[in-house]
């Protein structure tokens, strides 16, 4: 049953693009635009997130990490998809 879920936390990370798209907010009467995202790194300041922002995913110039982006992508409150150039 372990191998299972490291299988399924193996595939999770390997869908992950190179770049994700902040859609927007679910619900569009919330009146919100922006999402403020706390980093996983204290050291790094909270990114403010805005509808049509394409984030790149991972290595030295990414502007988030792949963790931070499977956050992203499966937070229920904003649409986060995976985009391919």
């Amino acid at each position: 049953m372990a191998e299972s879920k490291n299988t399924e936390s193996t595939e999770t990370k390997k869908s992950t693009s190179s770049k994700i798209q902040v859609v927007g907010p679910v619900e569009t009467n919330s009146g919100s635009t922006i999402l403020r995202f706390e980093r996983d790194a204290e050291t790094k300041p909270a990114i403010d997130l805005i509808p049509g922002q394409v984030l790149t995913v991972g290595g030295n110039g990414g502007d988030v990490t792949k963790a931070e982006a499977e956050r992203l992508l499966n937070y229920s409150r904003w649409e986060i998809k995976e985009v391919n150039e």
